[in-house]
């Protein structure tokens, strides 16, 4: 399997994420959307690494593979040449992957009290569910620029062209 099949992977795993995220309802589903989102940005996070040339780990923070991914470029311990412009939204991505990542498990489980348990959709207002919607948007706008550097659009446009698409997905607030 090579580079281009698994970015297209990854990217078509996480946007399928995003597709469910469009068709639940945010008054009735907040805690399911946030898990769904968490996913899709991980997943994505996943596929930048695979554009990079590295092997994601296996993790709910691939965050960190992507900062020590930078930090080893910037030492000069690797042999990957990024673009200053690159560098400058892989760090904006991170940034704002790690607000989802952090969500760990509670948009499905919940967090636990000695007396009861705060169900996901407890947690999470239409407004914050919003919030890491648009997170998520932005993670996908940038990684289209990302893939522009990288040059993954040109070799396989379609990937561009899917993330591209998603970027038209809304929220669904009525039946």
């Amino acid at each position: 399997m090579n580079l281009s099949t698994l970015v297209k992977g990854w990217i078509e795993l996480a946007l399928s994420d995003l597709k469910v995220v469009s068709e639940l309802n945010i008054y009735e589903y907040r805690g399911p959307i946030v898990y769904h989102l968490q996913q899709c940005v991980e997943k994505i996070l996943k596929g930048i690494i695979v554009a990079l040339g590295f092997d994601p780990p296996r993790t709910h923070f691939p965050s960190k593979k992507l900062e020590e991914i930078l930090l080893e470029a910037e030492l000069g311990n690797l042999e990957i040449k990024l673009s200053q412009n690159c560098k400058n939204l892989l760090e904006a991505i991170i940034s704002v992957a790690k607000s989802l990542e952090d969500e760990v498990t509670r948009p499905r489980y919940g967090v636990r009290h000695a007396d009861k348990i705060i169900l996901p959709n407890e947690l999470y207002s239409t407004d914050v569910v919003k919030m890491y919607f648009n997170d998520t948007k932005f993670v996908i706008e940038k990684t289209i620029e990302v893939f522009h550097e990288l040059n993954i659009c040109k070799d396989d446009p379609i990937v561009c062209q899917k993330l591209s698409e998603a970027l038209s997905y809304e929220l669904r607030e009525g039946n």
